[in-house]
C-alpha cells in the first residue's frame, strides 16, 4: 500500500504541474501580445520624438520665411515713409512699419519656441540612440526567448502527460477510480494531501489520533474526515523544516 500511495502522490504532483502548464500555455497569446505591446510602445515613443523634431524643424523654416517677408514689409514701409508727402501717407507708413515689427517680434518668439522643441526632441533621441539601433533586434530576441520557453513548456507538458498515463496504468483500478472521483469533486483538483502535525495540510483541520496513526502506517487508504482527500505521511526527516510551525484547526462536532 505504501508504494501505491507514493504513486498517488506522484500522480497528484503531475496533475498539479499539468494544470499549471496548461494555464501558462493558454495565456501565451496574451503574454506574447504584452511583449509586442511593450516594443510597440517604445517604437511609438521614438516615432513621436522624430515627428516632433521634424515638425519643429519645418515650422521654424516656415517662420523664418515669414520673418523675412515681414522685414521686407518694414523696408517698404520705411521707403514709403521717406517718400510720403501727405500726412495720411506718412501715418499709414508708420502704422505699416509698426505692425510689421510687432509681427516680426511674435514670429521670432515662435521661432525660439520651435528651436527649443527641436533641441529637446533631438536630445531625447540622442539619449535613446542605442535603444533605437537595437530596438528591432531586442524585439526579435525577446520573442525568440519567449518562443523557446513556450516550446520547453509544451515539451514538459507532453512528458508529464506520458508519465501520468504510465502511473495511472500501474495503479489498481479501484484506487485510480477513487483518485478520479475525489479530484473531480474538489475545486482545486487536489485529491491527495499530506498529513502533518496531526492535521490535513489541504484543509488544515485536525485529524483524529487514530486516523493519524493509520496514515503514518500507510497500510490502507485513509481520507480526511473534513475534505475527503486521500492522506499520506512524510517522515519528519524529509519534511520541510518550516512545517513544524503549522498549527492545525480543530474540527468541531
Amino acid at each position: 500500500m505504501k508504494a501505491e500511495l507514493q504513486q498517488l502522490v506522484a500522480l497528484q504532483k503531475l496533475d498539479t504541474s499539468i494544470r499549471k502548464l496548461q494555464a501558462e500555455l493558454e495565456a501565451i497569446p496574451q503574454r506574447r501580445a504584452e511583449i509586442e505591446k511593450e516594443f510597440d510602445q517604445r517604437a511609438f515613443e521614438i516615432r513621436a520624438l522624430e515627428a516632433a523634431r521634424d515638425d519643429a524643424h519645418h515650422t521654424r523654416a516656415r517662420l523664418e520665411i515669414e520673418i523675412a517677408e515681414q522685414r521686407l514689409r518694414v523696408e517698404r514701409a520705411e521707403r514709403n515713409l521717406m517718400s510720403s508727402k501727405k500726412q495720411d501717407e506718412y501715418t499709414a507708413a508708420i502704422r505699416e512699419a509698426d505692425a510689421a515689427r510687432k509681427q516680426i517680434s511674435t514670429l521670432e518668439t515662435q521661432t525660439l519656441e520651435q528651436m527649443e522643441s527641436f533641441e529637446k526632441a533631438e536630445a531625447s533621441l540622442k539619449e535613446r540612440g542605442e535603444e533605437i539601433e537595437s530596438l528591432n533586434s531586442d524585439r526579435e530576441a525577446a520573442l525568440k526567448a519567449f518562443d523557446d520557453e513556450t516550446q520547453a513548456q509544451t515539451d514538459k507538458l507532453a512528458a508529464n502527460r506520458a508519465e501520468r498515463e504510465r502511473l495511472v496504468a500501474a495503479l489498481p483500478k479501484s484506487m485510480g477510480a477513487l483518485y478520479v472521483r475525489i479530484s473531480a469533486r474538489i475545486r482545486d483538483g487536489i485529491a491527495v494531501a499530506e498529513a502533518r502535525n496531526g492535521a490535513c495540510m489541504a484543509c488544515f483541520m485536525a485529524l483524529r489520533p487514530q486516523a493519524m496513526a493509520q496514515v503514518r502506517r500507510g497500510e490502507e487508504v485513509i481520507t480526511c474526515d473534513n475534505c475527503n482527500r486521500i492522506l499520506y505521511y512524510t517522515p519528519s526527516d524529509s519534511a520541510p523544516a518550516s512545517s513544524a510551525s503549522t498549527q492545525p484547526k480543530v474540527a468541531h462536532t
